[in-house]
């Protein structure tokens, strides 16, 4: 029940059923990412409109705030008044101050030799002497009575323009019915607004619809024709498993890294797999993610879609398409981008543009690239980065970045996220919240999650099975309670007797 890239006579008779099944899959995909980014498109529309219209409200209310101000300010205590006109004063006032500051220090440094021709400091400069900074705190505190003399000059002017019984009265009223007409006139936009973007939004959700249901009609029809086709195979993956390893090896020459492992791992479910260091882990991964391909066995996959897949048949670049996402040992982030841009990178496989509209630009690309950045925005929120989404990831606490690597799993579109050693190099409290935003995403998003870790706290506590592996064979599988009284997987942590070993030799 899965496609074969070249001809495989165990799952098909000739190569032009193989050829038949891997373009059905590749349309269903292009069908699918189309459907997908119709629905999107109505969600960014909205937020857009809402955005829209919140701006416009704001710059109405500014305007019309403007000459309401003046008489709040007219209103006010001589106080209030000068404290709000300074207010306004001051940002003019210390730059200016600022740079007279910068001007003199300059001036004395280089009057006292410490500056080279392009007025950097030497290298083997001093400080300024106690006679030049006498100066320089001078200006400062000259600095300070201009302020203070500015606030006193326009508390005496706001005493002098104090308003009579009557003229405060007159703008009371004035200030009351100005506030009153303000909002009115505001609720009376946002209603406009709103109606427009109804009338809008709705418009383009049935364009949108109308789109989706085309497309998919389409999908039916193929899906069809993938059924019919899947009834030429010879094996069927159970509904509940999502990827089965069976019988696979892995050889590097003479040295055999992974043994025929078998085992499934169900739709879903948290699993781990572990093992004493060169056990072969990490080769299990790169076999599944096809960085190497196996010298024996078959790894079959289930899409989120339902569609059954022999991984071995698929080149390494195009296993991310397929819904499988993994991290590193290492933090794997680019250091000269935003975390923002490191998760739309993470996006390519969902850029359905062709190459044509990617060199011009066109609509559709913008289209996409807008979606696409709201996909991103959403799951940097869902993941606490949306604060520091802007910022570089260099410098970040590592639990920040394996953060940000998870987020990038989720971006890709992950149906089976693959996470290696995820604790490594992590505090207690790191570890902790990791393990929480782990099971927080295999919940929300529904997403099966396979793992290796050498912390047996986390695995312990997170995996719902577990399987245990020693130089590349299987020693034990189940629960993680039946892994812990596994003698075979303490023998392999925890070493064995002098008196075993003789028993086992003899």
């Amino acid at each position: 029940m899965y496609m074969a890239k070249k001809t495989d006579p165990r799952y098909f008779g000739d190569k032009a059923a193989a050829r038949e099944r891997r373009r059905l899959f590749e349309e269903i995909e292009q069908l699918e990412g189309e459907i997908r980014l119709a629905g999107d498109t109505v969600t960014l529309l909205e937020t857009q409109r809402r955005e829209r219209r919140e701006h416009k409200l704001s710059l109405l209310e500014a305007r019309l705030q403007r000459p309401l101000a003046k008489l709040g300010l007219a209103l006010a205590s001589p106080q209030d008044a000068a404290q709000a006109l300074l207010q306004k004063k001051l940002p003019g006032l210390r730059k200016a101050q600022r740079l007279a500051y910068r001007k003199l220090r300059q001036d004395l440094r280089r009057k006292e030799g410490l500056l080279d021709r392009e007025g950097r400091m030497l290298p083997d400069a001093k400080d300024i002497s106690p006679a030049a900074r006498q100066q320089l705190n001078d200006l400062t505190a000259e600095q300070q009575h201009e302020q203070d003399r500015m606030y006193t000059e326009l508390l005496e002017k706001a005493r002098a323009n104090r308003l009579s019984d009557k003229n405060r009265l007159a703008k009371q009223q004035r200030l009351q019915q100005g506030l009153a007409a303000k909002e009115q006139r505001l609720l009376h936009k946002e209603e406009a607004l709103k109606k427009a973007d109804g009338a809008y939004l709705k418009a383009q959700e049935k364009r949108q619809q109308a789109r989706i249901d085309r497309l998919g009609s389409v999908l039916k029809e193929k899906q069809a024709q993938l059924l019919r086709s899947e009834s030429q195979a010879e094996h069927h993956l159970p509904e509940d498993v999502c990827l089965r390893l069976e019988g696979l090896s892995m050889a590097f020459g003479g040295l055999k890294a992974v043994d025929n492992l078998s085992f499934d791992v169900k739709q879903g479910e948290i699993f781990g797999l572990i093992g004493p260091n060169g056990a072969g882990k990490t080769t299990v991964f790169n076999c599944i993610t096809q960085f190497y391909k196996p010298t024996a066995g078959d790894i079959i996959y289930r899409t989120r879609e339902g569609n059954v897949l022999r991984l071995n048949n698929y080149d390494v670049h195009k296993i991310i398409t397929k819904g499988i996402v993994r991290t590193f040992q290492n933090v794997e982030v680019i250091g000269e981008l935003s975390i923002l841009d490191n998760l739309l990178i993470a996006a390519h496989p969902q850029y359905l543009s062709s190459l044509g509209q990617q060199i011009f630009n066109t609509r559709r690309v913008r289209q996409e690239e807008m979606v696409i950045k709201q996909r991103a925005n959403r799951v940097l929120e869902y993941c606490g980065l949306s604060a520091i989404k802007d910022l570089p990831p260099v410098g970040q606490p590592y639990g920040v970045l394996k953060r940000v690597e998870l987020a990038r799993t989720l971006m890709a579109g992950a149906n089976l996220i693959i996470l290696d050693e995820p604790a490594a190099g992590l505090n207690d409290q790191e570890t902790v919240e990791l393990t929480r935003l782990i099971r927080q995403i295999q919940k929300d998003y529904g997403v099966t999650i396979f793992l290796v870790e050498h912390n047996m706290g986390l695995v312990m506590d997170l995996c719902d099975h577990i399987c245990a592996i020693s130089f590349g064979k299987k020693l034990a599988y189940g629960t993680p309670q039946q892994i812990q009284n596994d003698q075979l997987v303490q023998d392999a942590y925890l070493g064995t007797s002098d008196a075993q070993e003789l028993e086992v030799i003899a």
